[in-house]
């Protein structure tokens, strides 16, 4: 069974419609007059979004989550230290409220991002009737718990998490030509405090001139002479600065190509007491989402009902 079903090309134009407009507006593209840096752009919006809406299909159904049923019992102390801090992180979830406050609304589907940690720990090892004790064992903790999206309708979060993906590789290009004219400035104001030493050891060279020059004076030249070589290299490696035409180029680059800055990667491992990784421990399988930084973000899609949900929040039911 097809869990994501495909929406229509209207309702998926007017996603990309929207993304669009919200690009342009960010970086001063002027779309309403200039139909070929539209159509540019639409052209790499909608590539980025097929690649996003199929990085959504690819985590599969979301996760029921139900107090009375057990897997929701032994799925918490995995993700969370303990089932209370699964409930009490749920209770902070603002978005997750959020959706719910509407009373009209009977499901929200969400998204939990985390950060997996692994490390080692001595433990306890029970081998038939052996006990080992000091054991050195993988241990596997989720931290940084952040329920980054939700919505009405798994329809809606595909949407809302299309656009999440694609208006971040939109905004890298541009964050990296801002990053680049930090640097730049950075090193122009090197560069003057580097003329200004330069300067003074010039003085120094004529002064000495009529007698041997000493030796400390002549290394101080050199080296200033390679750091200002050095600078100037650096000063080469950076973005031009911004213009919109090459602002809407670097932007096009990375939406036509966007499996070069996010990445899905399927993570499968058994998990015992305490995180301790263990062939007889319980079996999960997760998704992580991989940035062209690689930094790596656990990626947990779960469901809740509106009864589920006044447990955790009671004054919704007024």
């Amino acid at each position: 069974m097809k869990f994501f079903t495909r929406k229509s090309t209207q309702n998926a134009d007017q996603v990309v419609t929207r993304i669009v407009n919200r690009i342009a507006e960010d970086n001063a593209f002027d779309i309403a007059a200039d139909a070929k840096c539209a159509a540019a752009l639409t052209e790499a919006v909608q590539a980025a979004c097929a690649y996003a809406r199929a990085m959504v299909d690819e985590l599969g159904e979301p996760f029921v989550l139900d107090r009375k049923r057990a897997t929701g019992s032994t799925l918490g102390p995995i993700l969370f230290d303990d089932r209370k801090d699964a409930l009490d992180a749920l209770r902070n979830a603002s978005k997750i409220r959020k959706v719910f406050a509407d009373p009209h609304v009977r499901e929200c589907v969400f998204l939990l991002t985390m950060h997996r940690r692994e490390y080692v720990i001595f433990g306890t090892e029970i081998e038939g009737e052996m006990i080992r004790r000091d054991v050195m064992q993988d241990a596997v903790e989720f931290r940084d718990h952040n329920f980054s999206a939700a919505a009405p309708s798994l329809a809606e979060l595909r949407d809302l998490l299309t656009e999440n993906v694609v208006l971040f590789l939109a905004d890298l290009a541009p964050e990296r030509l801002r990053r680049d004219e930090t640097v730049r400035t950075e090193i122009h104001h090197s560069e003057e405090l580097l003329k200004a030493q330069m300067k003074t050891l010039d003085y120094a060279l004529r002064e000495s001139r009529p007698f041997a020059t000493p030796t400390p004076l002549h290394a101080k030249v050199s080296q200033g002479a390679r750091e200002m070589e050095g600078l100037l290299e650096r000063l080469s490696t950076l973005s031009a600065k911004s213009d919109p035409e090459k602002c809407l180029l670097e932007i096009r680059d990375i939406l036509l190509a966007p499996q070069r800055h996010v990445r899905l990667e399927t993570v499968e491992m058994q998990v015992g007491d305490f995180g301790v990784k263990s062939k007889s421990g319980k079996f999960i399988r997760f998704h992580e989402c991989v940035l062209s930084d690689e930094e790596r973000l656990a990626v947990f899609m779960a469901s809740l009902d509106r009864d589920n949900a006044l447990y955790l929040w009671p004054d919704l039911e007024a």
